[in-house]
C-alpha cells in the first residue's frame, strides 16, 4: 500500500503499492548548510550530461532498457549525481532488480541526503521485498524530512496494515487524508482497515468517497465489491 509520484501499481491484499517516478531533487535552501565530501557533486563532462539526459528521457518513455545502459555509462563517463542515481535506482525496481535499485537509491542519499524521493522509493523497494521494519525506517525517515506529504504518511499507513497494526495504519490514513483529501488510495486504505476492524458503515463512506475520487477502473471494480460484501 505504498504510493510514490507517477505510477506502476501492484496490489497488496487489499491495498495499492504505488512507485517510482519523480525525477527531479529537491530545490536547494537559500542558505545551504556547508557541503561535505560525500554531498558534494562534480560538473560532469559533456558525454555524460548528453547520456544522463537520454537516460531521463528513456525512463520517462519506460524504455527501461535503455535507460539502465544509458544512465550506467553516464554514471562511468563522470555524471555521478544524485539524480542519476536516483533514475537508476527505478529503473532496476522497475525491473525488480532490487539488490542494484537499493545501492543506487543509497549512493543517491550518500551524495544528497535530502533527497526524499529516493528514501521514499528506498523504503518502497524494501517494502516490495517483505522487509516491512526497514521500509518504515525509510519512510520515517522521509517524513521527518517532508512531515507534510500526504503520500508519505499513507505510505507508512501501508506498512503499517502489513505489520498488523490497523490501528496504526488507520491514523496514517487519516493523516494523509487531511494533508491531501484528494488523495483516492487514502480513503480505499482506509476503507479496507475499517472493513477488517468490522465497522461496516464507516468502511462503506471510505470505499464511496474512493470511488468518487480515483480514476482507476479495477480497483473501483474491487472498492464496489467491497461495499456489496459490506452490505450483504
Amino acid at each position: 500500500m505504498i504510493k510514490r509520484y507517477e505510477s506502476v501499481a501492484l496490489c497488496l491484499g487489499l491495498t495499492i503499492l504505488v512507485v517510482l517516478g519523480c525525477s527531479s531533487e529537491p530545490a536547494a535552501p537559500d542558505a545551504p548548510p556547508p557541503v561535505t565530501e560525500s554531498a558534494r557533486e562534480e560538473t560532469p563532462p559533456d558525454e555524460a550530461k548528453v547520456l544522463l539526459q537520454e537516460g531521463r528521457a528513456a525512463w520517462e518513455e519506460r524504455d527501461v532498457d535503455t535507460a539502465i545502459g544509458k544512465l550506467e555509462t553516464a554514471l562511468q563517463t563522470g555524471a555521478d549525481s544524485a539524480e542519476a542515481h536516483f533514475l537508476l535506482g527505478n529503473a532496476y525496481a522497475e525491473k525488480e532488480q532490487f539488490a542494484q535499485a537499493i545501492q543506487q537509491y543509497e549512493a543517491s542519499l550518500d551524495l544528497n541526503p535530502d533527497y526524499t524521493d529516493a528514501r521514499s522509493n528506498l523504503g518502497v523497494v524494501y517494502y516490495r521485498q517483505g522487509e516491512l521494519q526497514e521500509a518504515e525506517e525509510a519512510f520515517r525517515a522521509a517524513l521527518r524530512q517532508e512531515p507534510d506529504d500526504a503520500e508519505l504518511h499513507y505510505n507508512l499507513g501501508g506498512v503499517f496494515v502489513s505489520l498488523n497494526r490497523p490501528d496504526k495504519a488507520a491514523e496514517q490514513f487519516r493523516k494523509a487524508q487531511e494533508l491531501d483529501p484528494s488523495l483516492p488510495e487514502a480513503y480505499l486504505g482506509l476503507g479496507s482497515v475499517y472493513k477488517q476492524q468490522g465497522r461496516r458503515q464507516e468502511a462503506v463512506a471510505e470505499l464511496k468517497e474512493y470511488i468518487r475520487l480515483s480514476q482507476n477502473a479495477e480497483w473501483k471494480a474491487r472498492a464496489e465489491q467491497m461495499i456489496q460484501e459490506l452490505e450483504e
